[in-house]
């Protein structure tokens, strides 16, 4: 109980200290995070409040709030992907976060990405992307990555959705150049394996985030394998459950 409120008080006073100047946000949020207990970085994660009681809560710092809930959900997604692969509070963390900044668009979808392939919880993953599309109507490349969601949904790809969301996010100025294409192929249930590479190959090309590039990495070597050994519906029935592979998460990623 003691290491509990222990955890508590410092979790409280690295807040009051984060909080204190928004000129230091990133500063004050990486002293916080050197400062906080690091073996159970849930522990002070489940003091945060949620939803409508979250914003008013950050005292109008929510960015400043939002760097200390970043480097958090990487400590928290680090610590269970390098021990014991349970991500049970993981769509906390990351509606935590997104509800600090709605307009993070890396949050939903290494969030979304992570909770369904690490997690096994699509149903999560499909609720924090379709928060981050409520909060970002206009994005291309948050509606882009849904419809990649849904491709590669666990159990099963779900064409239907993952072609509605390639076609909305053609639709918005910032798309990327592949939507039409891969709304084509979504809608004509195209070859599986063949869509499959060259959504991962754009990820692993463009994505700015080493997480996703690495995740990226792994299942195009899947494919190549399958594709050389001629097993493609084994690859087909593997990647429709791919795990993410994550090495030595940083703060700096945010």
């Amino acid at each position: 109980m003691k290491i509990v409120e222990g955890a508590r008080a410092r979790m409280v006073a690295a807040w009051s200290v984060a909080l204190a100047s928004g000129a230091l946000a990133y500063g004050l949020a990486v002293m916080a995070y050197d400062r906080l207990p690091r073996p159970r970085p849930l522990q002070e994660l489940a003091y945060y409040p949620s939803g409508r009681h979250l914003r008013p809560a950050a005292l109008g710092h929510a960015e400043t709030a939002a760097d200390l809930a970043w480097l958090r959900a990487v400590q928290y997604y680090g610590e269970h992907r390098s021990t014991d692969l349970r991500f049970d509070h993981m769509d906390h963390v990351f509606d935590v976060l997104t509800t600090l900044s709605p307009t993070f668009i890396p949050a939903y979808v290494f969030g979304a990405f992570a909770l369904a392939q690490e997690g096994f919880d699509f149903p999560q993953a499909e609720q924090l992307m379709l928060k981050g599309i409520d909060n970002n109507p206009t994005s291309g490349e948050l509606a882009f990555q849904l419809g990649f969601l849904y491709y590669v949904k666990p159990g099963g790809r779900d064409l239907r959705h993952a072609g509605e969301y390639f076609e909305q996010a053609a639709r918005q100025p910032d798309a990327p150049p592949q939507s039409q294409r891969f709304a084509a192929y979504s809608r004509q249930n195209a070859g599986d394996l063949v869509v499959a590479q060259a959504l991962w190959g754009e990820v692993y090309r463009t994505s700015k985030n080493k997480l996703m590039r690495e995740m990226a990495e792994r299942q195009l070597r899947k494919i190549q394998e399958a594709t050389a050994t001629g097993r493609t519906e084994v690859a087909v029935k593997k990647l429709a459950t791919p795990r993410v592979l994550i090495r030595h998460p940083s703060p700096s990623t945010r």
